[in-house]
């Protein structure tokens, strides 16, 4: 009993102190997605918690986005750990001509000539980029440096239907480039108090972006990813907690704990791919439709 009780108390604690921050970024009710003619709407997924399913996440829905919806979609990698090309690399056949890294420390940035399309129609990435941290550390001395990336991005907007970034897992440059660049941003959460807490550093960054530029990506959603269904109670107590908090935030798709996942990525191969039947890959073609409601809204 004494486990379960701080543990509540614990939860009531993270949700009063996000309080007020809820109010301020404007949580009231779900985000209705404008579609903007002739420019790719970009959307950073992002999460300031490590291994809550960021990269998978950003991964399947831009495949499911191409796959499902035929759209033309760019996925971005935008982490040094590389995670993007590794997961899809059954997938690829070449090499782009330039990385992430060489095109922001040009001059005039343009990320055209690091696109690299996969075998899945309609979907490119960017290649695996071990330089990004050295990249990030240079560029921390530029003029404008939280704009880079939007500047580079200005050429292939026209080029793809949506753009979707996959964030590194803190609150550096390149993240604060992602979150300027973005028209969305996606909140993959699992279902723990620590993920809250990470919930609220990003939606603090979020409000000081507005304070700063005038400006910030609209939460297209809270996802809950790697969730034990055999957690059943706690599962349900955080889910009311969030939605009481965040009304209108959490998404109705939800990505359950599913080996195919893990195998898939092992294979380097997206799920739909790797293990079409899968609950896996019901669960990401499902936030890959209810996504694509929200865009064409």
């Amino acid at each position: 009993m004494s486990v379960v009780h701080g543990f509540g108390q614990r939860l009531r604690q993270v949700l009063a102190d996000s309080n007020q921050l809820a109010q301020a970024v404007g949580l009231g009710s779900a985000p209705i997605v404008q579609p903007t003619s002739g420019r790719a709407q970009v959307i950073a997924v992002a999460a300031q918690k490590g291994g809550v399913g960021k990269t998978t996440t950003a991964v399947h829905l831009a495949a499911g986005l191409a796959m499902y919806h035929h759209l033309q979609v760019l996925l971005i990698d935008l982490d040094n750990q590389g995670h993007v090309a590794s997961s899809l690399r059954s997938h690829l056949r070449a090499s782009a001509s330039q990385t992430v890294s060489s095109t922001l420390m040009q001059p005039e940035p343009d990320l055209a000539a690091a696109v690299l399309p996969t075998q899945i129609p309609g979907l490119s990435i960017t290649s695996a980029d071990k330089q990004l941290g050295q990249t990030e550390a240079m560029l921390a001395a530029r003029i404008g440096r939280e704009l880079l990336l939007q500047r580079a991005l200005r050429n292939v907007r026209g080029q793809f239907d949506v753009i979707v970034l996959d964030c590194p897992p803190n609150l550096g440059l390149l993240t604060l480039n992602a979150l300027s660049a973005a028209d969305h941003v996606l909140i993959p959460c699992d279902l723990s108090v620590l993920a809250l807490e990470g919930v609220d550093d990003l939606l603090r960054t979020l409000d000081q972006l507005q304070w700063s530029l005038g400006r910030s990506p609209n939460l297209l959603g809270l996802l809950h990813t790697r969730v034990d269904k055999r957690n059943q109670k706690q599962n349900a107590a955080i889910r009311r907690a969030v939605a009481d908090k965040y009304a209108g935030l959490p998404l109705h798709s939800e990505i359950a704990v599913n080996t195919a996942i893990s195998g898939a990525q092992l294979n380097g191969a997206c799920v739909f791919a790797d293990a079409p039947e899968s609950a896996g890959a019901r669960d990401y073609t499902a936030l890959a439709a209810e996504i694509f409601g929200r865009l064409r809204k």
